[in-house]
């Protein structure tokens, strides 16, 4: 004998709805498939710029300020937990550094080589075009920024004033 006016139990509404999702997600991958189908394009004859000129010219200045922000970062980052940073994310993350140093803003690539033990660090900052006249730069947990012009800069390179 059938009743009526009884509503069935949730598992009645999960059967409903269990096909219902397999039709949308068959529909889907239909739609996808087909956006991907078709005539392909012919690539567009541009002119690629060299990689010389996609790199940025060596900024001293814009090198020299990233050093003593990454300096002032460890520094802070040193006082809140005993040990230098190992990471620029470690910086980034506790607010100390807004962003990692990017060779397409300074034209430097600056590196943060930070010891094992986190105790100490060092960062060296090559220019993306090297050159005889352009320097290179070198600091440390002392915060002293030192250079070396046209060869990597080091612990004994002479101190920059700044």
């Amino acid at each position: 004998m059938a009743s009526f006016g009884v509503w069935p139990g949730p598992g009645a509404a999960v059967l409903c709805i269990i096909p219902a999702m397999k039709s949308i997600l068959a529909f889907l991958v239909v739609i996808i498939l087909a956006g991907c189908g078709g005539e392909p394009q012919s690539p567009q004859q541009t002119a690629s710029p060299s990689p010389a000129a996609m790199q940025k010219a060596p900024d001293e200045p814009a090198a020299l300020a990233v050093i003593a922000g990454v300096n002032s970062g460890q520094m802070d980052y040193f006082a809140r937990n005993r040990r230098y940073a190992l990471t620029y994310d470690e910086l980034i993350e506790m607010f100390f550094l807004k962003e990692e140093p990017a060779i397409e803003k300074t034209g430097y690539d600056i590196r943060l080589r930070p010891a094992a033990d986190a105790a100490s660090y060092v960062i060296l900052a090559g220019p993306s075009t090297p050159s005889p006249e352009v320097r290179h730069f070198f600091s440390d947990q002392t915060g002293t920024i030192r250079a070396e012009q046209g060869k990597e800069a080091n612990a004994q390179s002479p101190a920059i004033s700044q």
